[in-house]
């Protein structure tokens, strides 16, 4: 392989077809962020009252949450700052999945539903996990940079 379709991805050299793997797992994950922080935003009282009610605790979750989904979900569309943008994803998606897709607690009603949801979080945690380990991959803001500088 020609070193122009090898890029440093962590500790080992990927190819060109790694790259277009990560690529891929980056625009499949970042809209769903880039969406449910939208819609947090839009939202952002009722958002704030199902978080925490009344005591301002929830407004202040609201607005965190809001800023992860869209700040990381930009920064894993454009492949900058990759690794960090999905380790903060990853530890998000598993309290957002324990706080509300707990189908074990779930009403009888609900637990195929919320089980469905658990288990598609814990797909979304694989794809965060590969991102987190392997970086962007070449098709990124900042695949030109020095491997592991902010990737």
């Amino acid at each position: 392989m020609s070193s122009s379709t090898q890029i440093s991805v962590g500790a080992k050299a990927a190819g060109l077809p790694d790259s277009l793997v990560l690529l891929f797992a980056r625009l499949a994950v970042a809209p769903l962020f880039l969406y449910s922080g939208t819609g947090k935003l839009r939202a952002f009282s009722a958002t704030a009252a199902r978080l925490g009610g009344a005591d301002g605790i929830g407004s202040v979750l609201a607005a965190g949450a809001t800023a992860v989904e869209l700040g990381c979900g930009i920064a894993l569309l454009l492949g900058l700052f990759a690794r960090p943008a999905a380790i903060a994803l990853f530890l998000f998606t598993i309290a957002a999945t324990l706080m509300f897709h707990n189908f074990w607690a779930a009403p009888e009603a609900q637990v195929v539903t919320q089980t469905i949801n658990f288990l598609k979080n814990l797909g979304l945690l694989g794809a965060l996990a590969m991102i987190a380990c392997y970086g962007p991959g070449s098709y990124a803001v900042n695949a030109g940079s020095k491997p592991g500088a902010g990737s």
